[in-house]
């Protein structure tokens, strides 16, 4: 008898001590697990369609996998856009990828899918993204409404090259992390890489091989740079490594909502190259509000 007592006693007596330790901790102690945002990935083409869309397509639910931070969800085709784009369907997701879209999409309503990015939501568009909606539906407006949102359009390309984009904001979580291991690297230990499988960050600059879009229409005034070239790319064009500011990646704000661009994203071995990696989770990241980066415009800077 004596023993149960002592042992009901130690019982009760932690029973006691976790109360209190709830009491002090509160309600960070009795916070539910954080729920994943919502993430809609667009891959519905209109126009050319790139064969790394798949390979796209399973990077961006595996990341948010990894992370634990987003649930993927995919548009695919004209039905999957029908169902999920609509104005009430939109207010179940976080943020919207347009991962390699191209031409005029037949969102159900377009000007209400734009509304739903103003008013706090998320945008992300890769590579072809601002070779898409070049044209509203109903409207003459150039540049189109989207392509404002945006920030740029798409306007040529030439051969496939390989480019030093300048890091323009190591700290902005779409570069952070590529900036850090451009600090690691040694050029006195380093080995060739191969830019056509590997992007190389470098310092201040990041290497790497793919199909560099020209861009025009481009609301310089409102974008917040991260990476940029100083020339035209060397692609095989007559305007191949003629000075002038090139645009790679920017974030934007766009009403309530925020905006990430990169044109990286043509190839497939792109999408599978670790920094890229990297910097479209950081991209998404930003824009589900889960990590904080500039949008505030920046100037150029030129070497």
């Amino acid at each position: 008898m004596k023993q149960h007592t002592l042992s009901r006693g130690l019982l009760l007596g932690i029973t006691t001590l976790t109360l209190l330790v709830l009491s002090v901790r509160g309600s960070e102690a009795l916070k539910p697990e954080q729920k994943r945002k919502k993430l809609l990935v667009v891959t519905v083409t209109k126009g050319f369609r790139h064969d790394s869309i798949p390979v796209a397509e399973e990077v961006i639910r595996r990341l948010g996998e990894e992370t634990q931070k987003w649930d993927t969800d995919f548009v695919r085709n004209d039905d999957d856009m029908a169902q999920k784009m609509t104005p009430e369907a939109l207010k179940g997701y976080d943020a919207v990828v347009f991962a390699n879209t191209t031409g005029v999409l037949p969102i159900p309503n377009p000007d209400a899918f734009l509304d739903f990015i103003k008013s706090g939501k998320g945008f992300v568009g890769m590579h072809s993204a601002s070779d898409t909606f070049h044209n509203m539906p109903n409207s003459k407006e150039v540049p189109s409404a989207y392509i404002k949102m945006i920030g740029g359009e798409f306007k040529t390309h030439g051969s496939q090259c390989a480019v030093e984009s300048y890091i323009a904001d190591p700290g902005h979580p779409a570069l952070k992390a590529v900036a850090e291991a451009g600090k690691e690297f040694n050029p006195t230990t380093a080995t060739k890489v191969d830019l056509k499988m590997n992007t190389s960050p470098e310092g201040g600059i990041w290497k790497a091989f793919d199909e560099i879009y020209i861009l025009h229409n481009i609301d310089r005034e409102n974008l917040h740079l991260l990476l940029w070239l100083d020339k035209h790319p060397d692609d095989g064009s007559k305007e191949a490594n003629q000075p002038g500011e090139n645009l790679i990646s920017w974030s934007r704000s766009y009403g309530k909502g925020r905006v990430f661009y990169t044109s990286l994203g043509h190839r497939r071995e792109m999408w599978l190259d670790t920094h890229y990696r990297k910097h479209i989770t950081g991209g998404i990241l930003f824009a589900l509000g889960l990590a904080k980066g500039s949008t505030r415009p920046t100037p150029i800077k030129t070497k």
